[in-house]
C-alpha cells in the first residue's frame, strides 16, 4: 500500500484542506498520516513515503508570503532528496500564485521533486484534489 505524508500549518482551514485531500487519497487506497508545522519536524523522515503534500495558507493580499512555520519544519526533515512532492496553499485574493511558488521552491530547497501544485479554497475541493493523486 503506497503512503502519503500531508503536512499543513496550524491554521484551522489549512487542517480542514488537509483532511479533505486524505479523504480523497484514502478512497483511492494509499495510507495518509497528517502532519502540523507546530509539532515540529523531530524524527521525521520522507523516506517512508511515496509522495508528501505540503501546504500553507497564503498570507498577504498581494505578495503571497507562506507561514514561516512550513519552512522551519521542512529544515528539519530528514531523506528529503529525490522525494515526489505536491504542493498547496489556500487561496487569497492575488498572492495565491506568489505563495505556491514559495511552496514549491521550499520544497526544492530540500530536494523534493514537486510533480503537482494547486490552490485549494475548501474541504471539497481538498477531496476532489485527493482523489486525483497520481504516484
Amino acid at each position: 500500500m503506497q503512503r502519503i505524508l500531508i503536512i499543513h500549518t496550524p491554521d484551522d482551514d489549512l487542517k480542514e484542506i488537509a483532511e479533505g485531500i486524505k479523504e480523497g487519497a484514502e478512497k483511492q487506497g494509499f495510507r495518509v498520516e497528517l502532519k502540523n508545522t507546530a509539532d515540529g519536524a523531530g524524527g521525521v523522515s520522507f523516506y517512508p513515503y511515496d509522495l508528501v503534500i505540503a501546504g500553507s495558507p497564503t498570507l498577504g493580499i498581494f505578495k503571497g508570503k507562506i507561514d514561516n512555520s512550513l519552512r522551519k519544519f521542512l529544515k528539519d526533515v530528514k531523506r528529503t532528496t529525490g522525494q515526489n512532492a505536491y504542493a498547496y496553499v489556500k487561496p487569497r485574493f492575488f498572492a495565491s500564485r506568489k505563495a505556491l511558488k514559495e511552496v514549491m521552491a521550499a520544497l526544492e530547497e530540500q530536494g523534493c521533486i514537486v510533480k503537482n501544485f494547486k490552490a485549494i479554497k475548501d474541504h471539497q475541493s481538498a477531496v476532489e484534489f485527493g482523489k486525483s493523486i497520481k504516484i
